[in-house]
């Protein structure tokens, strides 16, 4: 009982991960005959004691992990332990065959004397992302009704909510001593706060604005506490992770470890190859070093020389359109994946393209920051159609048709609530093919075709006591 009620306490941590990662493990002991019923007891009475639309719907997420990946069924106490419904909290119950039994009580329109408090902007971009705010200026532009003075209404009623500690002491308590350079991996509660004046915002909206409920359900899966395909991600670091001292060196030497990563690949798994790597490889206080590789085919007839090609194209590296995704059900656990059409990924002067490629913010989860933009690799396959994307073993498959074309899996690399703040994450993705399926032209007409694995390695080494890092950014291209 002691480690249960650890688990229910560490579910009001700050950091991101350890919430995501205690939302897991509850799960697991929801489906298990032997635990399920102390640990279900526990959770209601957790959940009904949430003072905060956000936390109760991070609650709710255990108990649809629950029924997703361990058979479990919930009962109608679920649905009489909720204090604070949301339109999200009423979808997670509908996905678990319930329905609110609690009224969305005390919604009032923002009052026309109102005036939007300091503290409402000064957390915007510092304490939660903009993109809340974004949404809801977004929605203020297209209707002339006041999106953001109602947020910033609600984030000053919900201060009672926690009336000893609204915004739960000082986030940068865990980065502070390290330095400065590093970025906490936090969601306090001064984010919840807000998600939650968001949640009440659009109810008002749906309730007194007319705004639709399809609308309405659209925007508050911005305030997802994780991603519904990527829910069941387990940490499992591959047996051909790459040795730590490996990427050192000039471009030779960093082109060799690329080589002796491929080659690792292909040893633990023939017949498959690696499409795209994403991960620190070192992490200590003077030094800190991360690695990307994807792979990349190319066309004969390009106008930049292979020696220029690496310099040509790392100014693609993280600009143009991300992988489109889509879905059936708000919560329904396959993503689709639009392919792209030929000229919306090859590059015309080097008539080179990505075989993989991030995904976009779709039902992006706020707990899961670590994994965006720049570690979520996936397929590319041009003009293939769409693509499915599901949780399978602790990580994820992607299908084409009937046909399993490649598996993603991820890891935990870096120091847990804090990264440095030039690391696109504290963790790591690899995505691997199943046999060569996933090698598709954009042009059927062409024939000669090379592949070419494209890099890049930034290193960071400390400038001396706790001033921050230098960084130095190391591009390449290796042929193979």
């Amino acid at each position: 009982m002691e480690d249960l009620r650890i688990l229910v306490a560490r579910l009001g941590w700050p950091s991101t991960a350890a919430r995501w990662w205690t939302m897991q493990e509850l799960a697991a002991r929801l489906g298990a005959p032997a635990s399920k019923a102390a640990t279900e007891a526990a959770l209601l009475e957790f959940l009904g004691t949430r003072k905060l639309e956000a936390e109760v719907v991070e609650a709710l997420v255990v108990f649809w992990m629950a029924a997703q990946a361990h058979g479990y069924e919930a009962g109608p106490k679920l649905a009489e332990s909720i204090p604070k419904t949301s339109i999200l909290s009423e979808l997670l119950l509908e996905s678990l065959g319930l329905w609110a039994d609690t009224p969305d009580e005390g919604l009032e329109e923002v009052p026309e004397d109102f005036q939007i408090p300091q503290d409402f902007n000064g957390v915007q971009g510092a304490d939660l992302p903009r993109m809340f705010r974004t949404s809801m200026t977004e929605l203020e532009a297209a209707t002339g009704l006041p999106f953001v003075r109602q947020m910033a209404f609600e984030w000053s009623k919900n201060k009672g909510a926690y009336p000893d500690a609204p915004f739960q002491g000082d986030p940068w308590h865990f980065s502070r001593p390290l330095g400065e350079g590093f970025s906490g991996q936090i969601s306090s509660r001064t984010a919840l706060r807000m998600i939650s004046a968001y949640h009440r915002t659009l109810a008002v909206a749906e309730a007194f604005w007319g705004m639709p409920p399809d609308k309405a359900e659209d925007r508050a899966l911005l305030a997802l506490p994780v991603h519904p395909t990527l829910a069941l991600l387990r940490p499992r670091r591959p047996a051909w992770f790459p040795g730590r001292t490996e990427f050192d060196g000039d471009d030779e030497a960093i082109g060799g470890a690329v080589r002796s990563l491929v080659e690792r690949v292909q040893q633990e798994r023939p017949g498959d190859e690696l499409m795209a790597f994403s991960s620190p490889v070192v992490m200590s206080m003077g030094r800190c070093v991360e690695v990307s590789v994807v792979r990349w085919a190319q066309a004969a007839g390009g106008s930049v020389a292979d020696e220029g090609l690496a310099g040509h194209l790392k100014d693609l590296w993280r600009t143009g359109e991300l992988l489109a995704s889509d879905f059936q059900e708000p919560l329904g656990t396959t993503t689709f994946l639009e392919s792209p059409t030929p000229h919306e990924i090859a590059d015309e002067e080097s008539k080179a393209w990505p075989l993989a490629k991030p995904l976009d913010f779709n039902r992006l989860g706020y707990l899961q920051y670590d994994l965006y933009p720049g570690r979520l690799f996936l397929p590319t396959m041009p003009e293939r159609g769409q693509l499915e994307v599901t949780s399978c073993g602790g990580g994820l498959e992607v299908k084409s048709g009937s046909e399993v074309v490649a598996d993603l899996c991820y890891w935990n690399a870096g120091w847990g609530p804090v990264r440095a703040m030039q690391f696109d994450g504290n963790c790591g993705v690899a995505l691997v093919s199943r046999g060569t399926a996933y090698r598709t032209s954009p042009d059927e007409a062409v024939q000669e075709v090379r592949s070419f694995y494209f890099w890049r390695v930034r290193t960071l080494d400390e400038k001396s006591g706790f001033s921050g890092f230098e960084e130095e950014l190391t591009y390449g291209v290796t042929f193979v």
